[in-house]
């Protein structure tokens, strides 16, 4: 046989044998097809931006990665906008009160003073008209008469400037509370029962005007915010969030004077209904954030989070779960692993 027929024959025995399936005798003469088959623990699409995959443990399995699972309750959301403050120092507002306070002593002083020289003035004038005193002893009675006036009237305008300065930095309201009277207020501010809070809300945005508190805590700790209650507008802009501000005062709790803190505003309108779903349900694939929700005793189907709102230690969620609903809280980043192991090619395959 040529060498040319001799290959040409290799190359037409080679594609017989393996253009055909394997075939084996089964001993009654039929033949079968020889297939190698096996039974996914996950039923999914292979494209990783699929909504929602499906994966199947026994109990022992679960059991033994530690799985636990928790039923969703309704829950209500009011909407917050989150806000930025500080806590004020007030002793340059004290000293303003000290200045203020000084300043109405001298009014009294010269009060009292300008009375006397009034009414010796008026004595003298008499004395003076029947010939009793000189001219001269009038004179010098009205000349002290005048001075005292002179400075009531400049111990009136110092309390003005120093009210007017006062209101330049703390506004009208708050300078009221410490100018007048001494307030409830301002002692609990001068005692530290209370502190005064200086609250910006984002760039754009304004407090609505029946606004009358919110919640402030101190390191984003929504779960440990407490009440503050609205005293006026700020005349001056926050040094970090350049937006509306306002006076607030709370309760001291921890809070100290130049701390940086958060705060939350109810939004105006009725409240959301939704469910609120642990941090630790939740597992992150293709940069989104999914739960998985159980349907029987077990199968898991990871669902998608399509928007959520942060509040305190959980997430409101209003779209794709519902009361009643059973999630995986522990254990699910290993139904994540669980779910993609098939697609992990085997160390073995070329």
């Amino acid at each position: 046989m040529k060498p040319t027929s001799c290959l040409s024959f290799l190359t037409a025995l080679f594609f017989t044998v393996f253009a055909f399936p394997v075939f084996s005798d089964d001993g009654d003469g039929q033949t079968e097809e020889i297939a190698h088959e096996s039974t996914p623990a996950v039923k999914s699409q292979p494209d990783s931006r699929r909504r929602a995959a499906t994966v199947r443990l026994s109990d022992e399995q679960q059991k033994a990665g530690g799985l636990a699972t928790e039923v969703l309750n309704a829950f209500a959301f009011q909407p917050e906008m989150a806000a930025y403050g500080r806590v004020v120092d007030i002793q340059p507002l004290l000293a303003l009160h000290v200045r203020y306070q000084a300043a109405s002593t001298e009014v009294e002083i010269a009060n009292a003073a300008i009375e006397l020289a009034q009414k010796n003035r008026n004595r003298l004038m008499t004395l003076h008209r029947e010939n009793i005193v000189a001219g001269r002893d009038l004179a010098q009675a009205e000349a002290q008469y005048q001075a005292d006036r002179a400075k009531l009237e400049a111990a009136r305008r110092l309390m003005r400037e120093i009210r007017h300065e006062a209101e330049q930095s703390w506004g009208e309201q708050l300078t009221h509370l410490a100018f007048d009277g001494e307030s409830r207020l301002f002692r609990e501010l001068l005692s530290r029962s209370r502190v005064l809070l200086l609250i910006a809300v984002p760039s754009g945005q304004s407090m609505p005007s029946d606004q009358r508190a919110l919640f402030v805590a101190r390191e984003s700790d929504r779960t440990l915010a407490h009440q503050a209650e609205f005293i006026s507008p700020a005349p001056k802009t926050d040094d970090l969030v350049q937006g509306e501000t306002y006076f607030f005062h709370a309760q001291s709790n921890q809070l100290r004077a130049g701390m940086r803190i958060n705060a939350w505003l109810p939004v105006s309108g009725a409240p959301l209904a939704g469910v609120a779903i642990p941090p630790s349900a939740i597992v992150w694939h293709a940069g989104k954030p999914w739960v998985y929700r159980q349907s029987d005793d077990q199968t898991f189907t990871r669902t998608e989070i399509t928007a959520y709102r942060e509040h305190g230690n959980s997430w409101f969620v209003d779209q794709g779960f519902a009361a009643g609903d059973r999630i995986v809280v522990t254990g699910g980043q290993m139904l994540l692993s669980e779910e993609f192991r098939g697609d992990i090619p085997d160390e073995d395959d070329d």
